[in-house]
């Protein structure tokens, strides 16, 4: 114990130039052959940006470090440094190594969003991209107590901020129920809000987040590549004896943190907390 009541630490626990988890030994045998390199190397940098692991380190990697790390070649690591730039993680400047510039402390309003927001938003729009009777995702199936490959009603809607896809909602439903929707409210209204007002109110709601790979068609809505990793919230509303009335599932993109959300179960709307 020093004078000054502090623990002297060993070289072992002093603190790295790098992050913990970069000083694994031979890390590009950790990777995926089957992710660009750039997007991996990318992906591990904002990681670490974001857990707040570069403030008060100094000697940020540049690219031929990135380089001889991961075993890529320096355009390689330079594409990963130039997208960590564009979207405001890290500074870049000739001639002087990068440095982190993002500082976490509470999620930045860029980069979070509401899966499920009120409907009240002004800006908040729904876009239906299709609807109709065909064979159901199989876990929708068992939800309803049907063998997979059965019918039911479906509908994927996009929701908005103004010109900003916060999600993709796959809406399923049994025939008789989703036939009472109004193609002019399934492009305008929450869907909660839609059960409402056609008589049948849901009172229980069971939620799972699960990490999934978005599908061709709820990519392209995001904005994403195909095959790209999302978000995924699966829900299942119930009536008051216990009886399915949806099975829906909502992607979003993986770039963005789910805001903290609280539900109000008198009126079945979710919002921000404040």
């Amino acid at each position: 114990m020093r004078n000054d009541g502090s623990t002297k630490c060993d070289d072992e626990y002093m603190t790295s130039s790098l992050p913990l988890a970069s000083r694994v030994d031979k890390i590009a045998n950790l990777l995926d052959g089957d992710v660009p390199m750039q997007v991996q190397i990318y992906r591990q940098l904002k990681s670490e940006i974001v857990d707040g692991l570069w403030i008060g380190r100094d000697g940020f990697p540049g690219e031929r470090e990135l380089a001889d790390r991961f075993g890529v070649s320096v355009i390689t690591s330079r594409n990963a440094l130039e997208r960590l730039a564009r979207e405001g993680f890290i500074e870049r400047g000739r001639g002087r190594r990068s440095r982190a510039t993002f500082t976490p402390g509470g999620t930045s309003p860029a980069l979070s969003f509401n899966m499920f927001p009120p409907p009240d938003v002004p800006s908040l729009r729904h876009k239906l991209i299709s609807h109709g009777i065909d064979i159901a995702p199989s876990e929708a199936c068992r939800v309803f107590g049907l063998d997979p490959g059965s019918q039911l009603w479906q509908a994927l809607r996009v929701v908005s901020l103004g010109r900003k896809p916060l999600s993709v909602s796959h809406h399923v439903q049994p025939i008789e129920l989703g036939k009472r929707h109004s193609l002019k409210d399934l492009k305008t209204r929450h869907m909660f809000d839609m059960f409402v007002s056609e008589g049948t109110t849901p009172v229980r709601l069971h939620r799972k987040l699960l990490a999934s790979t978005a599908p061709p068609v709820i990519a392209q809505h995001l904005g994403l590549p195909a095959e790209s990793p999302a978000m995924m919230v699966v829900l299942r509303l119930e009536d008051q004896h216990g009886e399915p009335l949806e099975w829906m599932r909502a992607f979003g993109r993986p770039d963005q943190a789910m805001a903290e959300e609280t539900l109000d179960m008198a009126t079945g709307f979710w919002s921000s907390a404040s």
